[in-house]
């Protein structure tokens, strides 16, 4: 499906006034093996859906709290989480810590939504995925409870697709640094050279097998995959990506979204000059200056599929 023109898409009127944002409520999920996941629930005061933010790899739940807020105040219930080894869900020391990455999708992802279904049932639900959080989709057997999928920069991690110079500091990380970090200290640290949060053992290696593959999402990909079900996202599924971002180009959104063959999938690309903004990459949809712009136009699109 055909994405209509950015201005057209950023272009609503702002609403005349705005509920107050909701204080962040701790919650706890629990994955279906019994793992808990360390959650933050903010209530709408006019509800009229609910939506769950995957976040991205390395990325804690509270970078999502100011468009979490603004969700809560157009009407949508938000629950945002740790995934287990990231943030309040990791186990301390991180050297016990035995989470993958494919945990996420096939175990916590679905617990987080199946928990905002028994929590607000019989509102719509949506999921908000920022790169890992919507790779991991067809990851979830319970995919079929969202109405809707938004998939922010969201791509494959293969390194050839990405731009140059970035794959080649990303060939850094998967061959020289994280290797290195493992054996001096069991984990990968966060600091100059990764700077997201603290990344365990089996997520750092899982992720690096993902990254250096050109397979599909899927067993192809890795045997741990192997109950995905990628083919069966059927519902609309907005893939929202930016000219700057140096992981989730064109060749790697297509490729990711050549994993859902049967969704209903619009994509859009916005170019930062388009906003006035000089730089938007691959984690700045979720900067408040875009609250009037993008964040807008993915609300008006999940209010379109949740009437």
């Amino acid at each position: 499906m055909s994405a209509p023109p950015v201005s057209a898409a950023l272009s609503a009127p702002p609403a005349l006034s705005a509920p107050p944002a909701p204080t962040p409520q701790p919650v706890t999920v629990v994955a279906r093996d019994g793992r808990e996941l360390a959650g933050l629930l903010l209530e709408a005061l006019r509800p009229r859906g609910a939506l769950v933010v995957n976040s991205a790899t390395g990325f804690r739940r509270e970078f999502y709290l100011k468009f979490a807020a603004c969700c809560a105040q157009r009407g949508y219930h938000v629950l945002l989480y740790d995934y287990r080894g990231i943030g309040a869900s990791a186990r301390t020391p991180l050297t016990a810590e035995d989470a993958r990455m494919s945990d996420w999708g096939r175990l916590d992802m679905p617990a987080a939504l199946g928990w905002l279904a028994r929590r607000f049932a019989p509102l719509p639900l949506v999921t908000v995925g920022h790169s890992v959080g919507g790779q991991l989709i067809g990851c979830m057997p319970n995919q079929a409870l969202a109405r809707a999928h938004v998939m922010v920069a969201t791509s494959t991690g293969y390194w050839r697709r990405q731009r140059v110079p970035f794959r080649y500091l990303a060939l850094v990380f998967w061959k020289i640094y994280g290797p290195l970090m493992l054996r001096r200290l069991g984990y990968v640290p966060r600091g100059m050279v990764w700077t997201g949060e603290a990344l365990p053992r089996g997520v750092f290696l899982q992720w690096r097998k993902w990254c250096l593959a050109a397979a599909p999402f899927g067993p192809a990909l890795d045997e741990d995959l192997r109950d995905s079900q990628y083919a069966a996202v059927r519902v609309p599924l907005l893939a929202w990506g930016f000219s700057d971002d140096p992981i989730a180009t064109p060749a790697a959104v297509a490729a990711l979204l050549a994993s859902y063959p049967y969704a209903q999938i619009e994509r859009r690309w916005t170019r930062p000059t388009e906003l006035g903004v000089r730089r938007i990459g691959h984690r700045g949809f979720f900067s408040e200056r875009h609250r009037d712009s993008l964040w807008r136009g993915a609300l008006d699109w999940i209010d379109a599929r949740c009437v």
